[in-house]
């Protein structure tokens, strides 16, 4: 950790990438899986592979609504973790300097690669398998309606104010951003301040019940549990007992695996019957409780550190965020058109394993060349610049 970094942490990033790029693929190649089933084997109350797949724990496999909300709650943890080492001021100073950028330079060369798929028509939304559960949401991705300024200008300006509809993964953007800049802006104001913990637990509280901004929750929760794995010595002890962990991690596991989609008044019918009142009241929150317990067992337990930790999961961290970038222009585009093109030779099973696999490794190697080439490069000229211009 001579870097600052919190290496497992970032193992964990990779995972949940992982999560992400399964469940779109499930989506368009395979919505079963992700509904639960047919809706007549739904209505029948049928435990087929798509029921057993949504309505259970093993949801976590490709939970989008998980991954993302745990994306958030990582964030805020690892946004606060390098200042509440060190406490300096020039690390949130640069930090809020830089946060714009990191994100918008590289969403930048992605979606200029997508209006290029668009002009050399390489986005096969039509060759997607026929399925009346996907087939609508398929049509209203990736269109195709920005000339090359309005491109630039989406990618750097509208995106981060809520615009969706050209790259839909930029969803993600305006929550990212402003609640970077939120946990940096707190920090600041609390910086001499010695006991920050109930300030953020009110804050906590009124981003919940007030301002009902459910993934700002999840940036907040990331800085506290920061803030009390590195200064209270009571909270480690407490969550370092062994009985406590197994609690929290089914506990965690439970509310973390709640459906993120499936068909109308179908969580009641599972085993998530429970806490079925999230399906009125927006399941955000478990998510956010979910990750909360998940993130403390993680933190106080070795082993899951020691396999996260893993160099394969180091590098998935590693290219993370270029991979959530680039995965849906390749789902959108080589994906759909490979598998037309094995249709006509495999079967239907072997040709949705081969075109995922081969789908994964593609945008592996993409996400790898723009990390290599975009990311990391433009990481060192930022950092450099606001060195030689702030002075910090």
């Amino acid at each position: 950790m001579g870097d600052g970094r919190v290496h497992y942490l970032n193992g964990l990033r990779g995972l949940l990438a992982i999560n992400v790029f399964l469940h779109h693929f499930f989506y368009t190649f395979y919505p079963e899986l992700v509904f639960g089933g047919g809706y007549e084997d739904f209505l029948a109350a049928k435990w087929t592979l798509g029921r057993l797949f949504a309505y259970t724990p093993l949801n976590l496999l490709a939970n989008t609504g998980m991954s993302i909300n745990f994306f958030f709650l990582l964030s805020g943890y690892v946004q606060s973790y390098q200042y509440f080492r060190k406490e300096e001021l020039s690390f949130l100073q640069k930090s809020l300097i830089k946060r714009y950028f990191r994100l918008a330079v590289p969403t930048l060369a992605v979606v200029l690669l997508v209006f290029v798929f668009h002009k050399l028509h390489f986005i096969h939304e039509n060759n997607f398998p026929s399925n009346s559960l996907s087939t609508n949401w398929i049509k209203t991705m990736m269109s195709d309606n920005l000339d090359f300024l309005q491109v630039i200008h989406y990618a750097l300006v509208t995106c981060f104010n809520g615009a969706h509809d050209y790259y839909q993964v930029l969803w993600t953007m305006p929550a990212e951003l402003t609640n970077s800049w939120m946990i940096l802006i707190l920090l600041l104001i609390t910086h001499k301040l010695k006991n920050k913990i109930p300030l953020l637990i009110l804050w906590i509280l009124v981003e919940t019940f007030l301002l009902k901004k459910f993934y700002g929750v999840a940036f907040s929760l990331g800085m506290l549990i920061c803030l009390l794995h590195q200064r209270s010595p009571k909270f480690n002890l407490v969550f370092s007992r062994f009985y406590l962990k197994v609690f929290c991690l089914l506990v965690g596991v439970y509310f973390a695996s709640y459906p993120n989609t499936g068909y109308e008044k179908s969580v009641p019918k599972s085993m998530y019957f429970l806490i079925s009142f999230f399906e009125v009241y927006p399941h955000v929150v478990s998510y956010l409780f979910g990750n909360a317990l998940l993130l403390v067992v993680i933190l106080h337990s070795p082993k899951i550190k020691h396999i996260l930790s893993k160099t394969v999961l180091l590098f998935f961290g590693n290219i993370s965020f270029m991979f959530y970038l680039t995965h849906f222009l390749i789902l959108f585009s080589f994906s759909p058109w490979l598998y037309q093109k094995l249709a006509l030779s495999l079967t239907n099973t072997v040709n949705l394993w081969t075109t995922g696999l081969l789908s994964f490794l593609l945008t592996t190697f993409v996400s790898f060349l723009f990390y290599k080439w975009i990311d990391q490069p433009f990481i060192k000229l930022c950092n450099s610049s606001v060195k030689k211009i702030f002075g910090i």
